[in-house]
């Protein structure tokens, strides 16, 4: 009911004026019905003589609007009466039923197209309510977000500010860290898009190629590092993307610093695949592989589980001198 009522013809070509668009409605739905007639008179000839009309009425009303279901109800039930009741091509009632039948049925037609007509008038209404909260919850919600946005572009200014001033190594660096992870955080807000139907999803492909794009800019990947990204179509609750934009930036920055050492060139490959249940992330390069404490844990790591768990994700690793590969499996989409 709910897409018929989407399908308003008179919506769907505003620079037709409106009777043209239900005369032509109301011819479409009285040859439809004039065709059913036929098919079924092959086989039952004079079943159901005014059942028949129904579906038609009902979707003319639906797609037309009040005046096409009247004009299908009129036409398909002069021509049914001619043409049905009681014999082929007379006006004649060969019973005393017929007539009262007849009446009945017109009757019937007509507080059907009414019925119709209310309906389509409430859904629509309905639709056009959704649509303006949706609209203005994304509004609040983009909003929010420039505003989250700003605020991590200031943290990170003042952790480079910070940064500046402190004369201590271990500081610096620590604090290098701190505006990097503040700044992956704000890459993964800006890329985050939001869907038509429903705010709180994201499409999850999309994402990751415009968070790659983004990434492969700050980066300058294509001077040494070239990263490839393969996806296939998903959706994803936004927190959920939210987390694993974060894991891809954090372990794509750490490759472009730390796997291709000693090296000229290198491959970093981001791979999305998924089906109605689950959708695994891959994020491999061909580098040195981590470090053997890396390996078993360390504060990189504890990072990276933190961001998995907010994607609600199942985090692996495997590295070997020919490179590290870590895998997210999500379930339970979106």
């Amino acid at each position: 009911m709910q897409r018929i009522t989407q399908l308003d013809a008179i919506d769907l070509t505003p620079a037709i004026p409106d009777w043209v668009i239900q005369l032509l409605v109301g011819v479409a739905g009285t040859l439809l019905a004039l065709l059913t007639r036929f098919l079924v008179d092959t086989v039952y000839p004079g079943a159901a003589p005014y059942a028949i009309n129904v579906p038609a009425i009902l979707i003319a009303t639906l797609v037309g609007r009040f005046n096409a279901g009247l004009f299908v109800l009129v036409l398909t039930s002069i021509f049914t009466w001619y043409q049905v009741v009681p014999f082929q091509g007379s006006f004649v009632f060969a019973a005393s039923s017929d007539g009262p039948r007849t009446i009945v049925n017109v009757i019937t037609g007509l507080l059907l197209v009414i019925l119709a007509e209310l309906a389509r008038r409430n859904f629509r209404d309905l639709l056009h309510e959704r649509e303006e909260r949706i609209a203005e919850r994304e509004m609040l919600l983009r909003e929010v977000d420039h505003r989250v946005k700003n605020n991590l572009a200031i943290l990170t200014s003042l952790l480079r500010l910070q940064q500046n001033e402190t004369g201590n190594e271990d500081a610096k660096q620590a604090l290098e860290k701190a505006a990097g992870r503040v700044l992956s955080l704000s890459k993964a807000y800006e890329n985050l898009h939001y869907g038509v139907d429903n705010i709180a999803v994201v499409q999850f492909d999309e994402f990751i190629e415009r968070l790659c794009g983004a990434i492969s800019e700050a980066l300058a990947l294509e001077k040494d590092v070239e990263l490839r990204v393969s996806v296939m179509p998903c959706k994803l609750a936004r927190d959920r993307a939210s987390g694993i934009g974060l894991l891809i930036n954090e372990v794509v920055t750490n490759a472009v610093k730390h796997a291709f050492k000693g090296r000229d060139s290198g491959l970093i490959t981001i791979s999305l695949t998924a089906d109605k249940s689950q959708a695994v992330v891959s994020i491999e390069d061909n580098g040195i592989g981590l470090p053997e404490d890396a390996r078993e844990g360390g504060q990189g790591r504890i990072f990276l589980d933190a961001f998995a768990t907010t994607a609600k994700a199942e985090l692996h690793c495997q590295s070997s001198s020919e490179g590290t590969r870590y895998v997210a499996t999500l379930q339970d989409l979106p």
